[in-house]
């Protein structure tokens, strides 16, 4: 992670966080309000499920949740882990350390150690794992799970049992996780499972470790539900009266069409995976010109491929909402890996100029919104409307409130109806009208008849390379850009609304960055956050007046050259030296520890 001025400058390489430990760990006397339990090994070996096992007690006991994961790009092999934090109050990011780790192999404890709390322990699988310390704890998860159960597999489920005593669970309540996670899978699944709870319950016992370690405080959150950003956005989209999707399978954006699979054909709605992104978004655009609002989603690779589709809707001006769930690029670069470096391109993707929007929500619920709005917008304006969505915001899970689903409202722009087109004494589908949006019809309506290409055209569709025609054309789509700023996202204002420090975001980058700002607090630096929820065109407006009222404003995102900070001041020249890019870009989310050490560095060298 490096932190940089506006202008070129030497980087500051952040620090890794101290994690440093002598002798045995002391162990908390009060229960925790805060915890987080992390589970690694080799990719298979069912870290998820205890994650999500985890998760699901803790939300069963009114806390906040927040789960995340580091996999591999294969099915089976190479370190996997998983984390899972419960929290009193809302969270929406990892915790800096951790308090417990679980390891099922050697890999699992180097990596994990480096995260550990002074207090934090290791849960090891005995005889897969070698190392040995003051605060490793040796118990036969995987022998256990083998000999006993029929299969070392569940020593996934010996662990939760084992973990549920050491951090005090109540034992009834643990295991009617068990019973409602299996209960579909019923049998001898269900069986096996309850059974290798059991004994990992035992197993403390029989090894005599001190139970439990500790303890962890319940909560009062109420009706909350757990969810990921990208099942998230599937609702959005189904809420929104989105009835297209088409797409192709890709990392991290699969799970969008899987859970639109689900759901969208109860709404007499149709997914479809085509044979490659370049039929996707052809599909998509092909639907949308039928009158259905429609989506795809993909990554980087496959926003590639995307491109020339991308270019002609904005000339068609065909509604279309894109969705990329950005990983580490370029190429195939790190698949499951987190990363913000698509920006630029999708503000730039295709050859020549047309106007799009790019939108970024924050967090779950954000994503639901906004998917919403971007199926409005994308329909209103005629135009493809972007959402930038990250790794940890597509498929890491968290509490959010239930969507309230009376705020949606839907908004078909001028699409017309047949009445309406009835009264109309000529039908110009490319119409130059004030508000730069020309009335839409659909194929099959009496009257409505035009064409439609990816060449430049005149009023009625037809090609035009006349030169006067072309300046109306290309004004009539660009000024929408101006003309829409009323309609888009408004930012988030966050913090003390008189700090003289800003931090800028959008993203992922919410919660580190929201968290920080409570640290921070805590050291007598008030600051202010301005979360950016649209992109593209650039805020100007809203940001001229966030930097006007601080000295200095941390621009933190994950990529390597400060792409937001590069649009902010190429949009806002004037107020660059206020800028400070604050980049990470190794594969992993920020931590709030790293965005705190360079605002305090910072703060130093103004003598505050």
């Amino acid at each position: 992670m490096v932190t940089t001025p506006a202008a070129a400058a030497a980087p500051h390489v952040q620090p890794p966080i101290p994690t440093e430990r002598v002798g045995p760990p002391t162990r908390p006397t009060e229960p925790l309000h805060d915890v987080s339990i992390m589970i690694g090994g080799q990719g298979g070996d069912g870290t998820l499920t205890v994650s999500d096992l985890l998760g699901r007690y803790f939300h069963a006991t009114g806390l906040y949740i927040y789960t995340a994961r580091a996999v591999l790009s294969r099915i089976r092999g190479g370190h996997a882990d998983a984390s899972t934090r419960a929290h009193v109050e809302p969270i929406w990011s990892q915790k800096p350390l951790q308090d417990v780790l679980v390891a099922f192999d050697d890999d699992a404890v180097k990596v994990g150690q480096k995260e550990l709390a002074p207090h934090g322990v290791v849960l090891a699988d005995q005889g897969s794992v070698k190392t040995e310390g003051p605060n490793i704890y040796h118990l036969p998860l995987s022998i256990t799970a083998a000999s006993k159960v029929g299969n070392g597999l569940y020593k996934n489920t010996v662990a939760y049992g084992a973990l549920s005593v050491l951090l005090g669970f109540d034992r009834a309540a643990a295991r009617g996780v068990i019973e409602k996670r299996f209960a579909r899978r019923g049998g001898d699944a269900l069986q096996a499972n309850l059974k290798a709870f059991d004994l990992g319950c035992e197993l403390v016992k029989e090894a005599g470790l001190p139970a439990p370690l500790f303890t962890v405080a319940s909560g009062h959150a109420k009706g909350q539900v757990l969810i990921s950003g990208n099942v998230a956005c599937a609702l959005g989209f189904v809420v929104a009266g989105g009835r297209f999707f088409a797409g192709y399978p890709i990392t991290p954006a699969t799970p969008i069409m899987e859970n639109l699979d689900k759901i969208l054909p109860q709404f007499d709605g149709i997914v479809r995976q085509a044979e490659d992104e370049l039929g996707a978004i052809n599909m998509a655009i092909g639907a949308a010109y039928t009158g259905a609002r429609t989506m795809t989603a993909t990554s980087g690779p496959g926003l590639s491929l995307m491109t020339e589709g991308m270019g002609h809707a904005g000339e068609a001006e065909v509604p279309l909402v894109i969705v990329d769930c950005q990983r580490v690029g370029p190429s195939t670069g790190e698949p499951t890996r987190h990363e913000q470096s698509d920006l630029l391109f999708v503000v730039f993707a295709s050859h020549g100029e047309f106007p799009r929007f790019v939108l970024a929500p924050g967090y779950a619920s954000d994503v639901f919104e906004t998917t919403v709005a971007a199926v409005n917008l994308a329909e209103k304006w005629q135009i493809p409307v972007f959402i930038m969505l990250d790794n940890d915001e597509s498929e890491n899970t968290q509490s959010t409130p239930a969507f309230d689903l009376s705020k949606v409202h839907i908004d078909r722009g001028k699409l017309l109806r047949q009445e309406e087109l009835d009264k109309m004494a000529v039908y110009k589908r490319y119409e130059l009208t004030p508000d730069g949006i020309s009335p839409r019809s659909v194929p099959g309506m009496k009257g409505g008849i035009s064409q439609t290409t990816g060449n430049e055209h005149d009023e009625f569709g037809h090609v035009s390379v006349n030169p006067e025609n072309r300046r109306k054309m290309m004004a009539k789509r660009m000024n929408r850009l101006e003309l829409a700023k009323n309609d888009l996202p408004s930012p988030h204002l966050w913090g003390d609304e008189h700090a003289r420090v800003g931090f800028i975001g959008y993203g992922s980058t919410y919660g580190p960055i929201r968290e920080a700002q409570e640290i921070l607090k805590t050291k007598g630096i008030a600051t202010r956050y301005f979360q950016a929820r649209t992109l593209w065109p650039v805020p100007k407006e809203a940001l001229t007046s966030f930097l006007n009222g601080v000295e200095v404003a941390f621009v933190v995102e994950h990529n390597y050259t400060g792409q937001f900070a590069r649009l902010i001041r190429q949009e806002l020249p004037a107020l660059a030296p206020k800028l400070r890019s604050m980049a990470k870009y190794d594969g992993l989310a920020f931590r709030a520890p790293e965005i705190v050490h360079p605002v305090e560095e910072e703060q130093r060298a103004r003598g505050r």
